[in-house]
């Protein structure tokens, strides 16, 4: 059976106790922490956006497993050479630990700089330009040689990197599109399906192994990861009010890439209902549900799930989750 990661509620805690919970999370039994990378919350009531590259070094000295930045989009907030530069550190300071996810990106996060903010096509172009620069960068710095880049979206002037890792981190693309997948299995080293159901958890993982063959790469060789959203709490009651309260945007049926503040998502989140939840997110009381929801995705195909419950109820959840989800797994 496959791995289960934990994905830490950066955005509803504070940075310290986000990094005592991936510690915890750790002790629990989860293999692996993902840190998404967010300049905003969702809604004004979760109340934190940590910088993730810091975070990720705070809780890479408080676990063992690897980690990585869940998400992280260049080419907005950040040049491609920055997350570059701060993936090679963390991987060079934890060897064989960090691993690299990136996406296109969400107007929440990225418009905050006051630049152009382009409609999704270009978006992708833009990541999949992104994903080119920062892998010819890790591959010439780990060569000791410089690099030059001249594309259509970003510019590179000759340099390297001179903090490397022995091993480049890999690049995973994280994305919830069949096309963007089957992209990332030609260009990246594997995939975080990310804002999927079921059935399309399968499409965006045969989409991926199609590119990857096509890339004349292995796609039984490559990481193929999957970010899962859960309600758990001791009632089923209360994991229906905290996936109302916290997670309105599960239930919302429409493309959120272009939103761009959680004073604007709040209001829109008022015409969620909590049944408007029901079955687009495991929301469940029982361990069992939440087993069954984790096994059906490893058996998929999926090597590993990352599990963010949408809760502040963080180290309630580690401890169910480790005591009697976890080893139904094994």
């Amino acid at each position: 059976m496959g791995r289960i990661g934990y994905v830490v509620a950066s955005d509803r805690v504070r940075p310290r106790e986000a990094v005592d919970l991936a510690g915890l999370a750790e002790a629990a039994g989860f293999d692996g922490t993902l840190a998404t990378d967010l300049f905003q919350p969702w809604l004004p009531t979760l109340g934190e956006a940590p910088h993730v590259w810091s975070l990720l070094g705070a809780l890479a000295e408080r676990t063992t497993t690897d980690f990585g930045a869940g998400m992280a989009v260049p080419g907005y907030r950040a040049h491609p050479a920055s997350i570059a530069q701060a993936s090679a550190t963390l991987a060079a300071l934890h060897p064989g630990r960090h691993f690299l996810t990136v996406s296109a990106g969400e107007a929440l996060s990225e418009h905050v700089t006051g630049g152009y903010w382009p409609e999704a096509p270009e978006r992708i172009n833009r990541l999949f330009e992104a994903i080119d620069l920062i892998k010819r960068l890790f591959v010439a710095s780990s060569a000791g040689r410089d690099v030059r880049y001249s594309g259509d979206h970003f510019q590179l002037e000759t340099t390297r990197l001179w903090t490397m890792p022995e091993c480049a981190p890999d690049v995973l693309v994280a994305t919830g599109g069949p096309v963007t997948a089957r992209r990332a299995g030609r260009s990246a080293d594997g995939l975080l399906a990310v804002g999927v159901s079921y059935h399309q958890a399968a499409l965006v993982l045969e989409r991926f192994r199609t590119g990857a063959r096509e890339g004349g790469k292995d796609p039984d060789a490559m990481p193929t990861w999957l970010h899962l959203n859960v309600s758990w709490a001791p009632t089923d009651e209360e994991a229906l009010a905290q996936a109302a309260a916290y997670y309105p945007i599960g239930a919302m049926r429409f493309a959120r890439g272009d939103l761009r503040s959680p004073q604007l998502i709040e209001q829109i989140a008022r015409l969620v209902r909590p049944e408007d939840l029901v079955g687009r997110l495991p929301i469940s009381a029982d361990p069992q549900v939440h087993a069954e929801e984790l096994r059906r995705y490893l058996e998929l195909g999926y090597d590993r799930v990352f599990v963010h419950n949408v809760g502040r109820n963080q180290a309630a959840f580690l401890q169910a989750y480790g005591e009697r989800v976890l080893p139904a797994l094994t």
